[in-house]
This record gives C-alpha cells, sequence and structure tokens, in this order.
C-alpha cells in the first residue's frame, strides 16, 4: 500500500513538473496559429511568474516529502568533485552521442533539442532561461531522482536508477535508440551523483549546468 501510494505521489509531482512547459507550449501554439511568431511581452511576463510559482511549490512539496532540504550544506568540496566530474562526462556523452546521431541519421540534433530550439526561438530571455535552466533541473530531479530512486525504490537503489533512467530517456521524447541512450547515460550521471552525495541538490546541481548552456545560446539566438 506504501508503495501504492509513494508512486501516486510520483505521478502527482510529474504532472505538478509539467505545468510551466505545458502552459508555455499552448500559449505559443495559440500565438502561432493567429500569426504571431513570438509571444506578447505582457503574457511572457505572466508566463514568468507562473514559473515561479511552479517551481516555489514543488520544491516546497519536495522538501516537505524530505526528497531535499534545499539548504546549503550540500555544496562541499567531495560533493562539487562529483558534480564537476559527472558535467564534464556529461559534455562528452552529449557532444560524442550528437556526432554518432548526425553519422548514422543525418540529424543535426536529438528530436528535442530541434523542438525546443524552435519553440523558444526569438522569446523573452528571462522566460528561457527560467524553463530550460532552472525549472527543468529543479523539478526533473525531484521527480526522476528524488521521487523515483528516492522514495518509490528507497530500499532497491539499482532499480531505481534503471526505472529512473529509462524514464528519463523517454520523457525527452527520443526517437530513436541513439537519443534514448543519450540522454538515458546523461541520466545515469545525475543519478550517481545523488546516489553517492545523498542529496539531491548536487544531481540539480550537474543538471542546471548541463541545461544552462544550451538556455544561454537560445537567450541570444
Amino acid at each position: 500500500m506504501k508503495t501504492v501510494k509513494n508512486v501516486c505521489i510520483v505521478i502527482g509531482l510529474f504532472l505538478l513538473s509539467q505545468i510551466s512547459m505545458t502552459t508555455f507550449g499552448l500559449v505559443k501554439l495559440h500565438y502561432l496559429e493567429a500569426g504571431e511568431n513570438y509571444i506578447p511581452s505582457l503574457v511572457s511576463y505572466g508566463l514568468i511568474a507562473l514559473i515561479l510559482i511552479n517551481i516555489g511549490l514543488t520544491m516546497w512539496l519536495a522538501k516537505k516529502l524530505r526528497l531535499a532540504s534545499f539548504t546549503f550544506d550540500w555544496s562541499t568540496k567531495r560533493n562539487w568533485g562529483w558534480i564537476i566530474g559527472a558535467f564534464v562526462i556529461g559534455r562528452i556523452i552529449a557532444i560524442v552521442g550528437t556526432l554518432f546521431l548526425q553519422a548514422n541519421t543525418g540529424q543535426q540534433t536529438t528530436a528535442n533539442d530541434a523542438l525546443l530550439n524552435n519553440i523558444f526561438s526569438g522569446e523573452n530571455p528571462l522566460l528561457i532561461f527560467l524553463l530550460l535552466a532552472v525549472a527543468a533541473p529543479v523539478m526533473e530531479e525531484i521527480v526522476f531522482r528524488g521521487g523515483i530512486i528516492g522514495l518509490v525504490f528507497k530500499k532497491y537503489q539499482i532499480a531505481g536508477i534503471i526505472v529512473s533512467i529509462s524514464l528519463f530517456g523517454l520523457a525527452h521524447t527520443a526517437t530513436s535508440w541513439i537519443e534514448f541512450v543519450i540522454y538515458a547515460l546523461i541520466g545515469l550521471l545525475m543519478a550517481l551523483v545523488y546516489v553517492k552525495t545523498k542529496r539531491l541538490e548536487a544531481a540539480i546541481a550537474v543538471h542546471f549546468l548541463n541545461n544552462v548552456i544550451g538556455a544561454i545560446a537560445m537567450m541570444f539566438l
């Protein structure tokens, strides 16, 4: 019964984590269908407020569930060693994986990255940064690492890691096995950081470093 309850909690956290991006996507689609290439500034500010509320609520729930404390005592030399190491390896995986993808499919980037480039191009820089560099790392780690590994599979971490990285790969709309492997391996790095440091904040830091590069690039497109 407790396992079922925890699964329901994770599903709820996942649905909550999707509110900001889903709302942005629907708003973007509305204006594209109306012949507008970009979301009006006033609407963008409303979306920014929604994103901040969404992040805050998800973090509050994660803290209530004891998935993370969100205090700064996680920032130790040892933890930063894991974070930087995972980030560097993750960049290597992304670069090599993308080159392999190009050589085998002709795609210049993953379907997920191509979609993000299209929908975020020309939008409010703060909106882009909050969604990609802040909301995605915080909320995805709460769900995939904190929820799945730390809550549902707390006593069976290896199984939790396998489920976590599998769902993480699928959640990034992989259209080929190569794309799935890229995201699954990056997810594995964040899962290992979470397990080894025992701090969700460390996994969030890796995810942030991974996403912030793309977010900054999109902000200046």
